[in-house]
Formats: C-alpha cells, sequence, structure tokens
C-alpha cells in the first residue's frame, strides 16, 4: 500500500480531496531519524538546504540507513513527476536530521539536540519515528521547549510514533500531552497488531505495507508505527500551509477533531479528551487529510451568546464569537479556535471557573 494511490479500502485518508485545496507549499518538516538520501529522485526537489548530523555535530546530515528515507517520502514524495510514491504533502520542505538510532546513551543525548537544533532552524513539524526504552531528561527538555518556542512562540508541532510492542504508549511519545502521538492501523481499517495504545494516544494512520522511498533511488514497503507518523506529520503540513499562524494545539485539535471512527471500536466521550469521541486503542480515529483541511478551508464561526455557562464544556470552530456570556459554578471551559477568539461584552468568569482560550 504506497501513497502513490488516493484510495484505501477501510483506511483512505482522503489525500486526493485534500490535494484540492493544499499540496503543504511553504512547511518546513523536519525528519529526526537516520538521515535521508537527499539525492533521492522523489525527495531532491523537495529538500531543505539545512541539515544535520547529530553524531557529528556537521551539516550535512549523514545516512545511517533506509529509515529516515522512507519516512520522509510519506510525508514529502514529490507529485506529477511520472516517477515511483508520492507524499501526502508532496510540496513540503523536508529538513534531514541525521542520528545513527543506535541505542546509547550518547546517540539518545544527541537526538534532543537535533530537536532543538531542527527547531531554532526553522523546523514547522518535527517527525520522530522513534523510541527510547530509558527516558532522559534533556530529551523531555528539547521537546518542551520546541513545543513553547518554536515557530515564534507558535509552538513546533512534535509528532511521535506510539511504539511496535503492542503494549503502552512508548517514550517519548507518552512524555507530554502536547505531542501528537500516532498509532498505526492495518488494511481492514483495525489496529496494527504491533501498535502500542493507551491513554496518550491521539490518532492513527495507515502503518501495514507503506511503500515509500528507499535508498539508491528505490521504493520498497514498510510497516510500523514508524510509517504512520508521516502521515500525521505530513497533515499538519498541510495546515500550515492553509494557515502559518495556528499554534501545535490548534494543528492539534483539528486532526483529533476530524479523524475518522473506523475498525468497529467503541468511540466515547472522555473528560480528558475534549476533541470528540476516543478510544484507547485508535485514540480519536484514523487521519482525514480532506476533512482536517476542509474545515479550514471553509473556516465556520461558532457563536457563542447570551449564555451562563455552568458546566465544563470545549468548543472548537476556525472562529469563535462570543457575547453576553457568564461562567459560572467552578466549572473548566476551553474556546479553542484555529484562527480568533472574538469576545464582546457583557462577559464574566467568576471566582473558582477556569477558561483557557487557545
Amino acid at each position: 500500500m504506497g501513497v502513490k494511490q488516493c484510495s484505501y479500502p477501510n483506511v483512505d485518508v482522503n489525500a486526493c480531496d485534500a490535494w484540492n485545496i493544499t499540496l503543504g507549499n511553504g512547511v518546513t518538516i523536519a525528519v529526526l531519524d537516520d538521515g535521508i538520501e537527499l539525492t533521492h529522485i522523489d525527495l531532491q526537489a523537495n529538500i531543505s538546504s539545512l541539515s544535520y548530523d547529530t553524531e557529528s555535530n556537521t551539516s550535512p546530515s549523514h545516512i545511517y540507513g533506509d529509515h529516515g528515507t522512507h519516512c520522509a517520502g510519506i510525508i514529502g514524495a514529490t507529485r506529477n513527476n511520472n516517477t515511483q510514491v508520492v507524499g501526502l504533502a508532496p510540496e513540503c520542505t523536508l529538513m534531514s536530521i541525521s542520528n545513527s538510532l543506535m541505542p546509547t546513551e550518547n546517540s539518545r543525548m544527541k537526538r534532543a539536540n537535533g530537536i532543538s537544533w531542527a527547531w531554532k532552524h526553522g523546523a514547522d513539524i518535527i517527525n520522530n519515528s522513534w523510541c527510547s526504552p530509558v527516558p532522559y531528561d534533556v530529551i523531555d527538555e528539547a521537546i518542551d521547549s520546541a513545543l513553547t518556542y518554536g515557530r515564534n512562540g507558535k509552538g513546533t508541532i512534535i509528532v511521535f510514533a506510539s511504539g511496535n510492542d503492542g503494549t503502552g504508549v512508548s517514550y517519548p511519545a507518552n512524555s507530554n500531552p502536547n505531542i501528537l502521538v500516532v498509532g498505526a492501523v492495518s488494511m481492514n481499517g483495525t489496529k496494527a497488531s504491533f501498535s502500542n495504545y493507551g491513554s496518550e494516544l491521539d490518532v492513527v494512520a495507515p502503518g501495514v505495507d507503506i511503500l515509500s522511498t528507499f535508498r539508491y533511488n528505490e521504493t520498497f514497503s514498510l510497516s510500523g508505527t514508524s510509517q504512520a507518523t508521516p502521515y500525521v506529520s505530513a497533515l499538519a503540513g498541510l495546515l500550515l500551509s492553509l494557515n502559518p499562524n495556528l499554534t501545535n494545539k490548534n494543528v492539534a485539535t483539528i486532526i483529533e477533531s476530524t479523524a475518522q471512527k473506523v475498525g468497529g471500536y467503541s468511540y466515547s466521550t472522555n473528560t480528558n479528551r475534549p476533541n470528540g469521541t476516543w478510544n484507547s486503542q485508535m485514540g480519536y480515529g484514523l487521519i482525514d487529510a480532506y476533512a482536517a483541511v476542509n474545515f479550514l478551508y471553509q473556516c465556520p464561526i461558532i457563536n457563542i451568546q447570551n449564555q451562563t455557562i455552568t458546566s465544563n464544556s470545549s468548543v472548537f470552530g476556525c472562529k469563535i464569537s462570543v457575547s453576553n456570556v457568564t461562567i459560572q459554578n467552578n466549572v473548566n471551559v476551553i474556546w479553542d479556535a484555529a484562527e480568533t477568539t472574538t469576545i464582546n461584552g457583557p462577559f464574566q468568569v467568576n471566582v473558582g471557573s477556569t477558561l483557557e482560550i487557545r
């Protein structure tokens, strides 16, 4: 199953419809992995002039294996060149951040350096198709800084694979609630047997027999949450290409709230999951590229008027307009607007209640 096709039974991410709206131009997606083959015929047109090797602390990036090139193709293999495969964001810019991915302490510390280098050099999104059996403060700090300070304070989008053990979500994916955590689905739309799951899982994407770019101008099929994660990074890129002022929380909300409820699972409300119904095996569901980008393209306005809010609630819209509203009764309210939240008086949040405007 490769990105070249636009429709897969049960696991269609609706790429072709999304491409009628945007192809991801103007967005830089860093791939922190074992290096991208910068001269690959399906990638070279989209390769950033900036790259970095974490092992030697030098530029350009190196190649330590095939994994990074495969992930890069799922994100941004070029379109309409009559060759091989096409990425979900075929006009994005790919930034190669190389690391050996070997299970050594120094390598993991160098991955933290790679995260920091990427966001400080303009990466809008960082794709991380790797896990670590040991937590490291330096990795946590690098992720937190990227989420907080990246993109001039709007926050770099950090996307991580959930892991391939068929158990709980792995580290670092489970380390920060603002990471977008991605699991894998098989061709029949159910959770891939290897895909890690649990309370930190956000969404799923295709992850079985994914055809993508490989070294030496080749293509090859691989399976794993490593292959699912680039789909989500690419979708984040499509969204930012439409509106570069989105925060990382805005991007996550759009991706999560537009996901498809596939696989026959029971999705239910969860107080810790405000963006729709959710399932521990599937998160919010299978990403839907068209639904996500069309939401921004249509930009609906949500009106909240003449209300007294007395229960916990979360409202999501492209634009939110508020007038004559009181929040009381010790409740927590979230207003998450992809573009703007406008408040007109009278307006009041009583003591004991909280309002978060994203």
